[in-house]
């Protein structure tokens, strides 16, 4: 049984408007209630009246007004009437009452649904004008002066303009090239590490071994970013630590080895790379630099290299063409090869290569045209006066003036799957069109 004690003092103002019952409560037994009322007098009973208090309104958050409207509009404005039906038979109202909560449910989360969908779209389709107008911008923004000093204005092929294709990354693919030319500017061998850091090999020595690297690669038909990868850790490697002449070979099947496993979809395993060796190094051996190798490098294996930028050059130089050649694409490539070889193309960047390898191929296969355009030095980033020192140094390698015999490029590109671009040249000189 319960009473109301005396009130508190301290209580609230609010309190004193209600009946006793709604002030504290203590619990209280029979001797005490008949020591309060008498012996023989009982407990009244009370019949508290509570007073219907307002019901306050609930903070909303004003930053979520296209969700507050879509809630007002499922639930007509707020505006929800119960009709007399439901007071009196208030379980039929509770099971009614549930139906129609769990039709709001369903509604807002079909409105909701709707109303995702068609904000992708929107999203979708504003990004893809934005994308569009960026395109359409890009065709006059290349300018170029004249000798007169008179800026004129160059009409660029967009080459991004497959958005439908996903692998292509169109909408991304200026700004992830942005970053590679950013990219290509660290991570770089030392141009003169023959001088600096090795006494015991020379320039004649690292030819002769990634000469001996493309016949590796074809062996176990391996994609070219596997090659190009390989040379550049050997590169970077011989850049810091000195070695022996008589573990080069070692370090370039492990620098390949290393190569694969980061490139190719299934490696040769190390036992095959001491197989290509004649058993000269062992597995232990070739596992013991590969701990040195990635050690020197600090495990960073996404370089740029010349053929990260040739797929987006050749794709340049082929806008210009109503049918795509296939022979530009090899052209480009075996020219590009025919540097990785040489010591002395360390100097040039990545990109400058790619780029001049663009150039010689297009002046090979058709000398009556320029084979510069402003596509071209949009995507490339290098005007024609930039490409001189080595595209003149790439003509020497493609005519091999230096009488070298190592041949495995050559014979690669000679064979018929390549469309046999090691024997095309040019009837006239690159040399004219610098000239001018």
């Amino acid at each position: 049984m319960y009473c109301s004690s005396s009130m508190h003092p301290n209580a609230n103002k609010e309190n004193t408007s209600t009946s006793n019952v709604q002030q504290n409560f203590v619990r209280i037994t029979r001797s005490r209630a008949k020591k309060a009322l008498g012996e023989g007098s009982s407990i009244p009973p009370t019949k508290p009246s509570f007073k219907q208090q307002k019901r306050r309104a609930v903070l909303r958050d004003v930053s979520n007004t296209s969700a507050e409207n879509i809630y007002s509009e499922l639930l007509g404005g707020g505006n929800i009437k119960v009709s007399k039906k439901c007071l009196k038979d208030p379980k039929k109202s509770a099971e009614e009452g549930g139906n129609v909560a769990m039709e709001i449910l369903v509604n807002m989360h079909t409105e909701k649904s709707k109303l995702a969908e068609d904000l992708s779209k929107i999203r979708m389709a504003e990004s893809q004008d934005a994308f569009l107008s960026k395109s359409k911008d890009e065709d006059i923004i290349e300018q170029q002066e004249d000798g007169s000093g008179v800026m004129h204005f160059l009409q660029v092929v967009d080459i991004d303009s497959n958005v439908e294709d996903p692998q292509c990354c169109s909408f991304y693919a200026a700004e992830i090239y942005d970053n590679i030319h950013v990219a290509e500017l660290q991570q770089r061998p030392l141009a003169n590490y023959m001088e600096l850091v090795q006494r015991d090999i020379n320039q004649d020595m690292r030819r002769i071994l990634v000469d001996w690297l493309v016949e590796v690669s074809e062996d176990y038909k391996l994609v070219p970013d596997t090659f190009y990868l390989t040379v550049n850790l050997i590169d970077r490697f011989l850049s810091n630590i000195y070695i022996e002449r008589h573990r080069l070979q070692l370090l370039g099947v492990t620098c390949m080895l290393i190569a694969s496993k980061y490139e190719e979809l299934c490696a040769p395993r190390v036992e095959e790379f001491c197989f290509i060796t004649a058993n000269t190094y062992t597995r232990p051996e070739v596992l013991s630099m590969e701990i040195q190798v990635l050690n020197s490098v600090h495990f960073k294996l996404s370089v740029p290299t010349p053929k990260t930028f040739l797929r987006r050059f050749v794709k340049a130089a082929q806008a210009s063409y109503k049918v795509p050649l296939i022979e530009l694409e090899f052209l480009a490539n075996y020219l590009a090869e025919l540097t990785l070889l040489e010591y002395t193309f360390l100097r040039f960047l990545p990109s400058l290569i790619a780029a001049s390898a663009v150039f010689l191929a297009r002046w090979t296969l058709d000398p009556t045209d320029h084979p510069w355009n402003p596509t071209l030095q949009h995507y490339t980033r290098y005007a024609v006066a930039e490409l001189k020192n080595t595209v003149l140094a790439m003509e020497d390698l493609q005519l091999n003036t230096s009488g070298s015999t190592l041949v495995a490029t050559r014979e690669k590109y000679n064979q018929p799957k390549f469309k046999s671009v090691a024997k095309l040249t040019s009837p006239k000189r690159v040399t004219s069109l610098f000239s001018r």
